[in-house]
């Protein structure tokens, strides 16, 4: 079974109408600054539940089951709300650091969120929804700060809330198609804080995104970490060769970046069939490819699947 770890949730009918606007990543990665009053009106517009949007693709391309998180404008209820509709297939984690949208701008002091409220906002969602695991964090909505040690102090709440329940978190890198924050796709700060916190698991999404710099570093603080792992989508191939034989495959995890964005790319292929070629690519081991598609993630997020099944099922009894 193929489990997809890195899947954005929730949709809104600006977003709906783009498909023909956004079939390759360049046209992905220009939408914000080449269609702009496009991109801004879902900012003004109700989320909308693509759960079976999702569930199609995933039936199309062999995925058995996805992590599922928030997107810009989406949040952390109407996740699990969408899991709760598709039991067995969806596992919702929480976002605990929404990320902006074009009316939201975090250079603003008044769109910044303390430690302790992200912290708190995270417990919520363990508590009152069943989340175990952190998806993509907006780093840039809880600290301004640059040295590595500095922004693991704002990160403390939340990491400790995430290390007290033997849970994960992902922090992207590289660049995103958002406003801000491009200084943290750098992830050679996250050495700090996973040294910090031994028993929660740090995952680096995107693994660089097939850049060298953000990839090299991805590396050296995996090497360095036993508890951080790499995950794989919008990376190479030969990126994915080399840390097979850096770190091994019980720390590479499958993921594709679904999102209502991203599904519209078809040049030069679907970004779920992208990232199984890589893997396809990368070895033709069959219990490696095992590990990459499915195994590692089961480890990773048993405590999160277990904890959601049961609060699914105390929901609807």
């Amino acid at each position: 079974m193929i489990i997809d770890s890195h899947v954005h949730v929730g949709t809104f009918p600006s977003v709906e109408s783009a498909g023909h606007l956004l079939s390759s990543a360049p046209d992905v990665v220009a939408f914000r600054t080449r269609h702009r009053e496009l991109y801004e009106r879902f900012a003004h517009e109700e989320p909308l539940d693509n759960g079976e949007t999702l569930i199609g693709d995933m039936d199309r391309f062999g995925i058995g089951k996805a992590i599922v998180q928030s997107r810009p404008g989406v949040g952390n209820d109407l996740v699990a709300a969408i899991a709760a509709r598709h039991p067995g297939r969806l596992i919702p984690i929480a976002v605990p650091t929404p990320w902006p949208t074009p009316i939201d701008d975090p250079r603003e002091p008044r769109n910044m969120m303390s430690p302790k409220g992200v912290a708190a906002e995270l417990e919520r969602c363990i508590v009152d929804l069943g989340m175990v695991g952190v998806g993509e964090i907006f780093v840039r909505r809880l600290t301004r700060r640059l040295h590595p040690e500095d922004i693991a102090d704002d990160l403390a709440p939340m990491m400790e809330v995430i290390a007290r329940h033997q849970a994960s978190v992902q922090i992207p890198t590289a660049w995103t198609q958002l406003p801000g924050g491009l200084y943290y796709g750098d992830p050679i700060w996250v050495d700090e804080v996973a040294s910090r916190y031994p028993s929660a698991r740090v995952i680096l999404t995107k693994m660089g995104r097939g850049i060298d710099h953000y990839f090299e570093n991805c590396l050296s603080v995996a090497m360095r970490n036993e508890n951080v792992y790499l995950e794989i989508s919008g990376s190479s191939s030969s990126h994915l060769r080399r840390a097979l034989q850096a770190i091994g495959p019980k720390r590479l995890l499958f993921g594709t970046d679904w999102s209502p964005v991203w599904r519209f790319v078809r040049d030069p292929a679907p970004v779920v069939l992208k990232s199984i070629r890589n893997v396809e690519e990368a070895t033709e081991d069959p219990d490696i490819r095992r590990q990459l598609f499915g195994l590692t993630a089961l480890s990773l997020y048993d405590v999160a699947i277990s904890r959601w099944e049961r609060h699914r099922q105390g929901a609807n009894p």
